[in-house]
């Protein structure tokens, strides 16, 4: 590129710019100056901005920790793990059966029938039993030093039981002396119900689905999280009880 000189005393210099000249000379500095700036924060390698309010938060530290130490455990990490399969915490079972609803008109003050007054209900149905836990009931502690998980699971279960419509199918054999009610069939379900859940219930189905949810929760974190293993605690016990830090001897 050429330049114009200008001899002062037998020295070369440059000539004096005049006014324009120098202020187009700054801009072009200025204008370069922010365009390399630009750059920079276009291609992530500076953030003058970036999360420096941010950085001090438990996330942020968190997300630092996990990129040079690998994954760093908190109590969020697991109730947002166990969110994820609290479908498969869920555990059923199914009944099935027929029932028959027999009624007579009876002789007043007697339990004599009346012949020719009696009408049959004959009820098919299959039913569900579900058994499964309020996430926000379940406590739980990590301890990073000692590498466990201590969980609590709620005492009471939440517990389903279904049968719907769509899989009962009644039968009827009508009389006109004494026609069927209205209610019938539905009081006959709903003691249906109540008989098959006692039944369940006295069968240890609220014990299978503590195991069902022990087995899927204890699967779940240490295929995630190798290192650590999952503790549950007993009715009544707390986890800050038994997940102090460790201290050093």
């Amino acid at each position: 590129m050429r330049r114009d000189y200008e001899y002062v005393n037998g020295q070369r210099v440059r000539p004096r710019r005049t006014f324009l000249g120098r202020l187009f000379h700054g801009a072009s500095i200025l204008l370069t100056v922010v365009g390399a700036i630009a750059l920079l924060v276009l291609f992530g390698i500076w953030k003058p901005f970036g999360s420096g309010s941010n950085k001090t938060s438990r996330e942020a530290i968190i997300a630092e920790e996990e990129r040079f130490h690998g994954i760093v455990l908190t109590n969020e990490n697991v109730m947002a793990q166990l969110s994820e399969i609290s479908e498969l915490m869920t555990y059923s079972e199914t009944y099935a059966g027929t029932a028959n609803v027999v009624d007579s008109i009876q002789v007043p003050y007697t339990d004599i029938d009346i012949w020719g007054t009696q009408h049959k209900i004959e009820i098919v149905y299959s039913g569900t039993i579900k058994i499964g836990y309020d996430l926000n009931e379940m406590k739980t502690v990590v301890n990073n030093q000692t590498r466990e998980i201590y969980i609590s699971i709620p005492d009471e279960p939440i517990i389903d039981n279904n049968l719907p419509q769509e899989n009962v199918t009644v039968l009827q054999d009508n009389n006109i002396f004494n026609p069927i009610r209205a209610d019938e069939v539905n009081v006959r379900l709903t003691e249906i119900k109540a008989q098959w859940l006692e039944a369940s219930i006295a069968n240890g189905i609220c014990d299978k689905a503590k195991e069902h949810l022990k087995e899927i929760i204890t699967e779940t974190l240490t295929k995630m999280h190798s290192g650590y293993k999952v503790v549950f605690l007993d009715q009544g016990e707390k986890p800050a009880q038994v997940a102090q830090p460790a201290t050093q001897a």
